[in-house]
């Protein structure tokens, strides 16, 4: 049987931060039930099917309740199997967790958590408008660790504005120094529908940024983490595997509100309002709101491109014939290597990346 990912959207946040621009539900817990009763209606459109991964986004995951959690998760187990050494993460916000959640998700088969710390400095948790502070960031993984989590990712954000060399290297050692397993770095980029947008705040250049980029890198590897995509390091044998199903191009499954999904040939994504989104479930009718049908060359296209952001990179093989030339002009100015019949990207050219994969677009 052919394996699959999974991916569930969960909206509720208890608020919004000031970078935010996901599909997501401030101040709704009161529809908690309802929309959990709603996924497992969706879900059925896709039963029978094997499982290799399942990942919990939002949104805030963590707010579900134990009724909730159990409910759904009873309702996965029961349309789907799973792969022996499957994969299933959580994220969750270091507010939103206690001992007894993180115990009832060990219960219900969690083995892997994405702990939203973003910052180890209070003054840049405040500018995000986040909901926690660096002491409840640390006692959130310590009790995840209490709870018997030893798979834990620690969501890392840097490029704020007027951010300094030296605050950026005591927040990088500080996150290291917890001792998590992988780590995940987001750049703080200005996204329509964000306050920072409405704000029209401005980010420092992309020479500063770049400086950062490679101090981070650098720090993260003397911690023990290896980077294996252009934003993800891990400790050896931690790397996501449901982000890399991702990156190989391979199906997955996007269920819930603002949830996108890909048959192999065929992109998805669903209706991004919470209530339009319970209203079509309760009416029986479809949620999917738009889709897209990739071309071959596409399909090429999406692998090369999504592969180049890992360190394994991709077999040169599979590069269009029509792109070898301006590859090999990449390849002599330093940005691109071959090794063993694999094209990767240099830790120069991961500087440029998004540039050069305009240019192959």
């Amino acid at each position: 049987m052919d394996t699959t990912s999974l991916y569930i959207h969960i909206p509720f946040c208890s608020r919004k931060c000031l970078f935010c621009s996901f599909v997501m539900a401030a101040g709704q817990e009161h529809r908690r039930e309802e929309y959990v009763n709603a996924l497992i209606r969706e879900m059925k459109n896709e039963a029978g099917k094997k499982l290799k991964s399942i990942y919990f986004g939002g949104g805030t995951p963590s707010m579900l309740d134990e009724k909730h959690l159990d409910t759904l998760m009873d309702a996965i187990r029961n349309d789907f199997s799973y792969q022996n050494d499957i994969e299933i993460t959580i994220e969750v916000n270091p507010e939103s967790i206690n001992y007894q959640k993180a115990a009832l998700l060990k219960r219900n088969g969690f083995n892997r958590v994405s702990l939203g710390v973003q910052s180890m400095n209070d003054r840049y948790l405040k500018f995000l408008g986040r909901g926690h502070d660096v002491s409840a960031a640390q006692n959130a993984f310590y009790v995840l660790r209490e709870a018997g989590f030893d798979n834990i990712n620690l969501d890392l954000m840097y490029a704020f504005p007027g951010q300094t060399q030296e605050e950026l290297e005591e927040d990088v050692r500080a996150v290291s120094l917890m001792g998590s397993e992988h780590l995940s770095l987001y750049t703080l980029t200005i996204e329509p529908k964000s306050r920072f947008f409405a704000a029209q705040m401005k980010l420092d250049d992309d020479e500063k940024l770049a400086e950062h980029y490679l101090l981070i890198s650098h720090i993260l590897n003397e911690y023990g983490f290896k980077q294996y995509e252009v934003s993800n390091f891990s400790k050896p044998g931690f790397e996501s595997e449901h982000n890399r199903n991702y990156w190989r191009g391979y199906p997955y499954i996007g269920l819930g509100v603002g949830a996108h999904g890909f048959t192999g040939r065929r992109r998805y994504w669903n209706t991004s309002r919470l209530q339009d989104y319970l209203d079509l479930m309760a009416q029986g009718k479809d949620v999917i709101e738009g889709y897209e049908d990739l071309t071959d060359d596409q399909l090429i296209m999406e692998k090369v491109l999504f592969g180049l952001r890992m360190n394994e990179g991709i077999p040169w093989t599979l590069v269009p014939p029509a792109k070898a030339e301006l590859i090999q002009i990449w390849i002599h100015g330093g940005f691109l290597s071959i090794e063993k019949g694999y094209l990767k990207t240099t830790d120069r050219g991961r500087l440029l990346l998004d540039e050069l994969s305009s240019r192959l677009i």
